[in-house]
């Protein structure tokens, strides 16, 4: 395909889209049975569970082809820069003396409960490249953030 977007993943992220393929691929079944019960009860227009299990169905098949698609232009970026900021990194820094560690991800994979943030985020992209040692601001509407890069693994 031309222009096909690329989806950068780490080992992790792609390893955790096939578990959740394989996951819904194992739910599916028991759904179209929960939709066939459902649609023997009778009159359709009144039945929430058809409708839920329809809806439910619809969601995993969704869900399902969009998993494919990004499986199929996705590149696995494995991180190789230890002494700089890259994608796949893990990164400690410090503003003020509050320490927090951070991996930089695709925004696909970025999750902050995690501490897993996107390589386009202010934070991130501000990161990539930099070295132990080295300083950032980050500026917001409201305020500027110093931070300072602890470790780079």
């Amino acid at each position: 395909m031309k222009n096909a977007p690329v989806y950068q993943l780490t080992r992790e992220g792609f390893n955790n889209l096939k578990k959740e393929e394989q996951a819904l691929v194992d739910k599916r079944p028991q759904v179209v049975i929960n939709l066939t019960n459902a649609r023997e009860q009778g009159d359709l227009s009144e039945n929430a569970g058809y409708h839920a299990a329809r809806e439910e169905l619809s969601w995993i098949d969704s869900r399902l082809k969009e998993i494919k698609y990004i499986k199929r232009f996705a590149k696995v970026v494995e991180n190789d820069k230890k002494s700089e900021v890259a994608f796949g990194s893990k990164v400690t820094i410090d503003s003020n003396g509050i320490t927090s560690q951070f991996t930089i991800v695709s925004a696909m994979e970025a999750d902050p409960q995690k501490n897993k943030i996107s390589d386009s985020s202010p934070i991130g992209s501000a990161l990539i490249g930099k070295k132990a040692g080295e300083e950032i601001t980050i500026e917001t509407e409201s305020s500027k953030t110093k931070y300072k890069i602890v470790e780079v693994n």
